[in-house]
């Protein structure tokens, strides 16, 4: 018996389609892994904001710390908002629940104050800061009305218990007494220091734990106070000499106590330092909120005051061009991100491997958006990422695979 033959029912596929379809194929494999983690860290952004909504910071703030990809700068900069509320309500807390001997108006304006930094980054966070306020400002006003032990006394006080914290490295509670000092009384001479110049130090060094190698120098005692002045050192000199020292408290300090006739040079260094102090404070906070630009100009407008000023303002400035171009580099801005990068890495060296690897990062990238096409540019990106190789720059994973990929491959 015959069969019939057996037709081919499938479609015949043409050499062109057999391509498209692996090329497909190929697409989707690259493709969906990068599309995967990509919605992921969409998810735990968007589960951190709900958290931070919710007052549960420290979820909040474990979340945003593991985010990566274009949330990454806006994460961290939760993650800062977080640190500085924590911050400013546990001080005015601590000074809250002082005792009654060691509570006065000063310290209670200075928790005000903390309040006050508080509701600005958060309104309704933990710990009801508007409820705390309220109750601060009655406590004030009752011990401004019923009036607080001697000031004089109490001043006197503050700096001895601060003195004796620093002796003993305990600088979280010699901010706490020489803030409200500073706060009350900021040019009070604590030691050899100015109040408000011993608070800021307290502060910087309360926030790395109290490390007690720290180089604040205790005060010296009067019989080396009186040695100091016995060598023939003029007042103006002293003075003149911490200001170049960058030992603003002290010479703030030294200039006021100059005689009349030496006042008005000594108002010009009085005023040098109180505008240096200003733009150095208001360049941390713009910094700290991301407005680069306005950062650097006040880093500048520093360090035309004094270019080897306390906190090396020349040296922030240029830094700023650093942050700025990272930030861009993340939000996709890959042309305004190199053009600051390199800027960064031709004026300064102090963080070289991390500025190449991102100026590479940058122009690796708009190698791959513009299709490929521009062989130039791709070997100028592998040699920004070599010479960050070859420092021995260790990437993250917050990159793109492709760049991530191209950079573990270099050979040098």
């Amino acid at each position: 018996m015959k069969f019939p033959p057996i037709k081919n029912t499938l479609p015949k596929l043409s050499l062109s389609s057999a391509l498209c379809t692996l090329l497909l194929a190929t697409l989707t494999a690259f493709l969906v892994p990068g599309l995967r983690s990509q919605d992921e860290s969409e998810a735990l952004f968007t589960r951190a904001l709900q958290d931070y909504t919710q007052n549960r910071f420290t979820d909040a703030q474990s979340e945003f710390e593991k985010v990566q990809g274009a949330h990454a700068q806006e994460a961290k900069q939760y993650v800062a908002r977080i640190k500085a509320y924590k911050e400013d309500m546990e001080v005015a807390d601590s000074f809250m629940r002082r005792m009654p001997d060691e509570i006065d108006a000063s310290s209670v304006e200075y928790a005000i104050q903390k309040y006050e930094d508080a509701l600005q980054i958060k309104p309704d966070g933990p710990g009801n800061p508007k409820q705390a306020l309220e109750k601060a400002k009655a406590l004030h006003a009752q011990l401004v009305q019923k009036g607080s032990k001697n000031v004089e006394a109490r001043d006197r006080d503050f700096c001895a218990k601060a003195l004796v914290a620093v002796q003993e490295h305990h600088y979280k509670e010699a901010e706490l007494f020489s803030c409200p000092l500073a706060n009350d009384n900021p040019s009070y001479p604590c030691g050899e220091d100015e109040a408000v110049h011993m608070c800021q130090q307290m502060r910087e060094l309360a926030k790395l734990g109290g490390s007690s190698g720290a180089n604040f120098a205790p005060p010296r005692s009067e019989g080396n106070a009186n040695n100091s002045a016995s060598t023939g050192t003029e007042p103006t000199d002293r003075a003149k000499a911490a200001f170049d020292n960058n030992d603003f408290g002290r010479a703030r300090t030294l200039f006021t106590r100059l005689s009349p006739e030496l006042k008005p040079a000594a108002d010009e260094y009085l005023d040098k330092i109180s505008h240096y102090q200003e733009f150095m404070a208001q360049a941390e906070k713009l910094s700290q909120s991301g407005a680069y630009d306005e950062a650097r100009v006040a880093f500048i407008n520093a360090a035309n005051i004094k270019a080897d000023g306390p906190g090396n303002p020349r040296a922030q400035a240029l830094l700023m061009e650093l942050e700025e171009g990272i930030d861009q580099f993340y939000s996709g801005d890959y042309v305004s991100a190199a053009r600051n990068l390199e800027g960064y890495a031709r004026d300064s060296t102090e963080r070289e491997p991390l500025a190449h690897f991102y100026l590479g990062a940058s122009k690796l990238a708009r190698f791959f958006i513009t299709g490929n096409e521009d062989a130039s540019l791709q070997q100028d990106a592998l040699n920004d990422l070599k010479i960050a190789k070859q420092a021995g720059f260790k990437a993250g994973q917050d990159v793109s695979p492709k760049i991530l990929k191209a950079y573990n491959e270099l050979a040098f």
